[in-house]
């Protein structure tokens, strides 16, 4: 049994789970989409025009109907990463229970659904999904450099970056279907920066790449 944890991130992993399942069911509740400013590191008052000036960040309409778009790009990485047969579902927030389990010392909501078909060996269930879209400028000193005349150092410079993050967070646990047995569980964070505006393309990055590090030391994954 291991726990990892980075950042934010928290995990368990049943190590003596290894045999690869013949069929996954996966079930989501509707995720909360957010839309946020946070300013990040600003010294310079000039970048405030261009926090004036650039408008709130959006959700790209394609993903106005999050549940659908949500369950669309889960089953494509799957499809990518894993070679078990697995169906998406979306579930009733009213269907899911929580158990609390201290990890790392943090307390995460651990669901489980009310029943589970037997036509499946593991149930992947995700809960308090949480995205969203923020406006960051982040600047940063660069150096001193040194003045190759004197030898001397230099004045530093500024490195700014301007633009959006998107983020996605979210609690899991994975079920073997037979036993009721969890077979990993926890809760995992993922952010990315964009310069300009956030594209879809951007968000199916965070999920993609939150699946990723729930699939990548079980028997699910392709590449394991």
């Amino acid at each position: 049994m291991n726990f990892a944890g980075c950042s934010a991130n928290r995990q368990f992993l049943d190590s003596t789970w290894t045999q690869k399942p013949a069929k996954m069911k996966i079930l989501f509740t509707k995720p909360t989409v957010l839309v946020g400013d946070e300013k990040i590191n600003t010294p310079e008052p000039a970048l405030d025009y261009f926090w004036r000036n650039n408008g709130d960040p959006e959700i790209p309409a394609s993903m106005e109907a999050i549940s659908d778009w949500f369950k669309v790009k889960v089953d494509n990485v799957m499809q990518f990463n894993s070679n078990v047969p697995s169906v998406v579902e979306k579930v009733s927030k009213k269907k899911i229970s929580r158990d609390t389990e201290n990890m790392d010392g943090v307390e995460v909501n651990i669901p489980k659904v009310e029943s589970m078909s037997d036509s499946f060996d593991v149930y992947l269930i995700l809960d308090e999904i949480q995205m969203k879209v923020s406006k960051v400028v982040n600047t940063m000193t660069v150096g001193p450099t040194v003045n190759p005349a004197t030898g001397m150092p230099g004045a530093g410079s500024y490195l700014t970056f301007k633009g959006e993050s998107t983020r996605i967070d979210a609690n899991y646990v994975i079920y073997d279907v037979k036993t009721g047995k969890r077979l990993a569980y926890g809760h995992l964070e993922d952010d990315m920066y964009h310069e300009d505006v956030a594209a879809e393309t951007g968000w199916y990055d965070n999920v993609r790449d939150l699946m990723l590090k729930i699939l990548v030391q079980t028997p699910v994954t392709r590449f394991k």
